[in-house]
């Protein structure tokens, strides 16, 4: 039997979540070890949120050269070579990855292991790699940090007639004639319109009646217009039900919940349906560890059914984003190594689907804000065509919503404009220092700037109390004065 060895906390997984708080915890004077099966950084670096932004990038400059005319420019079909996109995206890949330089972590004093981890009891895990061949590690806390991965559906002959997925997509270097993608969430919406755009011919297929369906009903239609505008087929409320091969293609069986059937041949498939977390191989119950389904149960601090084991980032099957994984991560140390807990608090946490225009978001949406406040809740919104700085740089399509209760309080936030991103952030922070929309009103902002169009939004604010009793009272008041 190999001898323990001993460290205050155990991160398994290096991505996101596992990185913060592996740093944060050595940063605090602790001895860490961080176990890492490939490379550190994790699926936003290497097969999510950086190489898949440099590729709708790369989508967007294609796109734009097609309309170049808005700009008083010959508009160009780009001449583009897979190959040469994809290089790019890699590159800008490395650029970044010199942040997660595991040397980075062994200057804090961090033990960094490549190998695969699997728990001996609640205190000890066992580390095979390739490194040595065995280590065992005992410490007082360990931390699940390892992620997710794409859920793919049980549809009959799939697995046999092949597809892609984010992660395997982004290993190659070609780019189907036509696809259909599996799955109308933000991965799926995402890379329907980057396919589209380097030139594929798209068919998004959702069983849900919907796409989009943690997205503000208003918005989805927005964006599905734009999708449409595309020539990107969507079909809402239809099932895949089997694949088979036809030569290099594919031919999907679909089928709506009524029972109308049709058959799409494609040459590729793309699943985007759903995700999973990262547990097989982990023995989670030796450490008393429960699931759901593949996903971590945690509470509110963070901890799982095992007291001193925790969990954080996308393995709890929370809201799945890096910059959640950070947070969750911040959190986590904190509960962990101080007297005290202190919640998660999702509540003023923004999301962006990227596609262009971006549709960011905080908060309710205006269906959810109806049902929890009935009549109290005001809806303003400005036209982005309304807006100037979207005007001269051609980017009018889309709309800045606010939702709001009667006296102002800001109860969610719906953005679809170029870069929503960064746009909403103002919003974020005034929920969060408890501003109200008639303060978004009276900022002042650089002009001209997408930032007037959240003023524009929330000035109406004031256009609505001055025909409410309070301004007719007001303006009462005001002519008696005089």
């Amino acid at each position: 039997m190999h001898k323990a060895e001993n460290f205050d906390v155990v991160v398994i997984g290096g991505g996101t979540a596992g990185l913060v708080t592996a740093s944060g915890c050595a940063r605090l004077g602790r001895r860490v070890a961080l176990i890492e099966r490939t490379a550190l950084g994790g699926d936003c670096l290497w097969t999510g949120c950086v190489p898949t932004k440099a590729l709708v990038s790369s989508a967007r400059l294609a796109d734009q050269m097609r309309h170049a005319d808005a700009w008083g420019i010959t508009p160009a079909e780009p001449r583009m070579t897979p190959a040469a996109v994809m290089a790019s995206m890699r590159e800008r890949r490395r650029t970044i990855s010199r942040h997660d330089d595991p040397q980075k972590f062994r200057d804090l004093g961090i033990d960094v292991i490549t190998g695969s981890a699997q728990f001996v009891s609640s205190s000890e895990v066992e580390v095979r790699g390739t490194e040595v061949p065995l280590r065992r590690l005992r410490a007082k806390d360990i931390v699940i940090a390892t992620g997710a991965r794409t859920n793919v559906p049980p549809v009959e002959g799939l697995q046999e007639a092949g597809f892609l997925d984010h992660a395997s997509f982004l290993e190659q270097d070609a780019i189907p004639p036509s696809i259909l993608v599996l799955g109308g969430g933000a991965i799926g919406i995402e890379f329907a319109q980057m396919f589209s755009r380097f030139g594929s011919r798209v068919t998004v297929v959702e069983a849900a009646p919907e796409i989009l369906l943690k997205e503000d009903a208003e918005m989805v239609e927005r964006v599905r217009n734009v999708l449409t505008a595309e020539r990107i087929k969507i079909l809402a409320g239809w099932s895949a039900k089997s694949v088979r091969r036809d030569g290099e293609g594919r031919i999907v069986r679909i089928e709506t919940a009524s029972g109308d059937s049709r058959e799409l041949t494609v040459d590729q498939i793309f699943v985007a349906s759903g995700r999973r977390g990262n547990t097989d191989g982990l023995a989670l119950e030796r450490a008393g560890v429960s699931l759901n389904g593949s996903w971590v149960t945690v509470n509110r601090f963070l901890q799982t059914s095992s007291r001193r084991v925790w969990a954080c980032g996308d393995v709890h099957g929370g809201l799945q984003f890096t910059h959640v994984a950070a947070y969750e991560a911040v959190k986590l140390v904190r509960n962990m190594l101080f007297p005290g807990k202190s919640a998660v608090d999702y509540d003023n946490i923004p999301w962006t689907l990227y596609t262009d225009p971006e549709l960011a978001h905080v908060g309710m949406t205006e269906e959810e804000a109806r049902a929890a406040h009935g009549d109290d809740v005001r809806v303003f919104s400005t036209e982005m065509a309304d807006v100037d700085r979207a005007v001269v740089d051609r980017s009018e399509s889309g709309m800045i919503k606010l939702v709001c209760n009667r006296k102002g309080r800001i109860l969610g936030a719906h953005l679809l404009c170029s870069n929503a991103s960064t746009v909403i952030q103002e919003i974020v922070l005034a929920r969060r220092k408890g501003l109200r929309i008639g303060d978004l009103a009276q900022r002042i902002s650089s002009y001209p700037s997408l930032a007037d169009g959240v003023q524009k939004a929330a000035s109406q604010f004031y256009g609505e109390l001055a025909t409410s009793w309070p301004g007719r009272l007001a303006r009462r008041v005001a002519a008696i004065t005089q």
